[in-house]
């Protein structure tokens, strides 16, 4: 026999006012947020390009969002690591990380590193370099010439360092167009623990981003940068425009994280980039400012490219 079962009216009520209460207290954690200080993540080494961008916007996101920013180094796997522990952490807007592109997509493709570079959810892309050549302060190599007739007189016998899988991509499309051989030396943990290699000449080259170039000047002496355009922050400096090569520095957090959210952090994030122009662009970097749907949009097109 088939028991029918009795319509109670005061039990649904009760079931839609709890969906209801759950739904607006939702809603006010949202428009509450942020309630306490915020993680942010960088997957790299202290002193690289993403930690130099977490030091420069810290002050300000503290002032737009009234919470402290609590930074802390995820670092290896070409910053695998750290883009896979944001990407397990919980959707509420209180842990956000550094995005390097195409750092995020190269170490994902093809592997399962954890997380899925469409995935998370973009607040805006900050900064931007093209790629630079670079041999320590006291080289035998004073220019791009004397580099390139060494490495065909030897070929493979240059070591030319670079981060993980990233520096190895970008460096193959420059020895390519030299028509030149070299030993690729990879880095794991980001540009802060290459540049200690340059300066004690434990390798004879390394290849990253332009803004590194001009930080370390003291250190590093630059052969070449990549690009149609000679760099200001690097005058004299010649340039290969065939040598397509350029680092996108942002800020994400875990996928599925309320737009609502997303907007409140990107509105900090570009209020923080104001104040910090003029040094990002004498530290060799183009500043950039977006809405969440121009990053998202930012990514997928590198994806593609990728």
């Amino acid at each position: 026999m088939t028991r029918q079962r009795k319509y109670q009216p005061g039990r649904f009520l009760a079931a839609v006012a709890g969906l209801f209460i759950a739904v607006a207290a939702c809603s006010s954690a949202s428009a509450q947020y942020p309630e306490h200080d915020i993680t942010f993540i960088v997957p790299y080494s202290p002193g690289g390009g993403s930690d130099q961008q977490a030091r420069r916007l810290q002050p300000g996101l503290e002032k737009a969002l009234g919470v402290g920013i609590r930074i802390v180094y995820k670092q290896g796997g070409g910053g695998a690591i750290g883009f896979s522990e944001l990407y397990r952490s919980k959707p509420d807007g209180y842990t956000i990380s550094n995005v390097v592109v195409p750092n995020i997509i190269v170490t994902a493709k093809g592997q399962d590193v954890g997380y899925k570079p469409e995935e998370f959810a973009y607040i805006g892309m900050t900064a931007q370099a093209v790629g630079a050549l670079m041999v320590p302060k006291g080289s035998q190599f004073k220019s791009l010439e004397e580099f390139v007739a060494y490495a065909k007189a030897n070929p493979g016998k240059l070591t030319v360092a670079g981060v993980g899988g990233t520096g190895e991509t970008n460096t193959a499309k420059l020895t390519k167009l030299l028509g030149i051989e070299i030993s690729y030396v990879p880095v794991s943990g980001g540009v802060g623990k290459m540049i200690p290699m340059l300066a004690g000449s434990h390798v004879d080259a390394g290849v990253t981003s332009s803004s590194h170039a001009v930080r370390h000047s003291a250190t590093v002496n630059t052969l070449v940068i990549a690009g149609a355009s000679p760099s200001e922050s690097l005058p004299g400096i010649p340039n290969e425009a065939g040598w397509a090569y350029t680092t996108t520095w942002g800020i994400m957090a875990p996928p599925g994280t309320p737009d609502d959210i997303v907007a409140k952090l990107n509105d900090a994030l570009n209020k923080a980039t104001v104040p910090v122009k003029d040094l990002v662009i004498k530290n060799g970097l183009t500043p950039m400012s977006q809405t969440p749907a121009e990053a998202k949009q930012f990514i997928a097109d590198a994806i593609a490219q990728n």
